[in-house]
């Protein structure tokens, strides 16, 4: 039988994205704890800091809990909240980029690095407070840069902020000149698979210096160009959705997606040499490009909307997404950054209770009302497959708070 300080060090769980499965082995009373860690304060102990901030929201998550349950009932959360705050040291604390989100219940702590800075806050309730991790997406970026040439081949992994060097398997050839050797005895391949960081503080691709070949020919191009393509393709992108963005010159652009079989390469590229190029340059280039197409995406969703809501096919009336999600309808879910709608959705009804004149705004990333209805109409559409989009005020396709895309067309009255 396991030890139980292991059992509650195996309930905490890190998660690379929100899930929605985790509904299905939750139980109330749940508690949802937001909490910023902000990098400047890491030189006058950091670690410290997002401690003492932690101990108070663990405090009072406590005090809230203690005013509606019996203690019996959260001692689960509390182990997990006095774990949590007796190691410090623990990979999530040490790897946060912005800031936590950490959602806790009596069988399970569910930890999220957030790629922003939320306002410190905690919420107890049946269920957990998702409107700001849900904010995440918006925020969050994540992509592979494909470095080549017909000399070399690199991948890179990004975000906003880094890009870490993939370091790929020792029986990968990564240079040309390792599968076909035509060059001089004096031109050597540098040992590119050592590097583990792509530096951002301006310095050199890790192709800098790499002698580009102009002796290649066509065929033997295409020869690696499809090597290429069957590593990424077999042992390296199989099953793993981030978008790749192709880095290369002009003239290997078109003879390389002539061939690429992997389903995750963007049509854009940054037409450049791998060898000339900055990390910070490549970043910047990526960033742009991955920004672009969610914005196009968002976009076209907003002119779906427009059309489908002339159609009965999407709505911003709280009552008609509470009653589109009831029927399992809601593909879409626009959710208003910054506002609660106070008021009550009971899921397995449809019912909705919304007062629109007691409805509160602010510019706080977390709203203080409580319950939240578009908060639970968002709990509502992951349950259920679909898709929920927080977006500022000016962004959203209208001015209710929240809207609705429906999958088919608007759900008729039931009694």
């Amino acid at each position: 039988m396991r030890d139980a300080s292991v059992l509650l060090r195996d309930s905490i769980h890190a998660m690379n994205a929100f899930d929605p499965s985790i509904y299905q082995r939750t139980e109330a009373p749940c508690v949802s704890i937001y909490l910023p860690t902000p990098h400047d304060e890491r030189e006058m102990r950091r670690d410290r800091w997002v401690s003492t901030q932690f101990k108070d929201l663990r405090n009072e998550a406590e005090r809230t809990l203690a005013e509606t349950y019996d203690k019996t009932a959260y001692k689960g959360i509390v182990e997990k909240m006095d774990y949590l705050l007796d190691h410090p040291d623990d990979t999530i604390w040490l790897s946060a980029q912005h800031g936590l989100a950490l959602l806790i219940d009596n069988s399970g702590a569910f930890t999220f690095d957030l790629a922003f800075a939320p306002q410190p806050a905690v919420m107890v309730g049946e269920e957990f407070y998702l409107k700001p991790l849900l904010m995440n997406a918006e925020y969050e970026m994540d992509y592979y840069l494909l470095l080549l040439n017909v000399g070399n081949f690199g991948l890179l992994r990004g975000n906003h902020d880094h890009a870490h060097w993939v370091e790929l398997p020792d029986d990968v050839k990564q240079a040309f000149i390792e599968l076909y050797p035509l060059q001089e005895p004096d031109d050597k391949p540098t040992d590119i698979g050592a590097l583990d960081y792509y530096s951002l503080e301006g310095h050199m691709s890790p192709f800098h210096g790499h002698r580009s070949r102009n002796d290649v020919t066509k065929e033997h191009r295409e020869k690696f160009f499809r090597y290429v393509d069957k590593v990424l393709n077999d042992r390296i992108l199989r099953d793993d959705p981030t978008p790749v963005i192709l880095v290369t010159l002009p003239e290997h652009e078109s003879a390389f997606r002539a061939l690429a079989t992997f389903p995750t390469l963007l049509p854009e590229t940054i037409l450049k040499d791998p060898c000339t190029v900055s990390g910070t340059e490549l970043r910047d280039a990526a960033v742009a490009i991955i920004e672009k197409r969610r914005t196009d995406a968002i976009g076209a969703l907003k002119e779906r909307y427009d059309l489908d809501a002339s159609k009965d096919r999407a709505s911003d009336d709280p009552v008609k997404i509470g009653r589109a999600l009831f029927e399992k309808d809601v593909d879409v879910l626009f959710v208003e950054q910054g506002k609660g709608l106070p008021g009550t959705f009971d899921a397995a009804t449809g019912a909705v209770d919304y007062d629109p004149a007691a409805d509160p705004a602010d510019n706080k990333e977390l709203d203080p009302a409580s319950p939240d209805i578009a908060d639970a109409f968002a709990q509502a559409t992951l349950k259920q497959g679909g898709k929920v989009i927080v977006l500022p005020a000016d962004d959203m396709p209208t001015t209710s708070g929240v809207a609705a895309i429906y999958r088919y067309a608007e759900p008729s009255v039931t009694g």
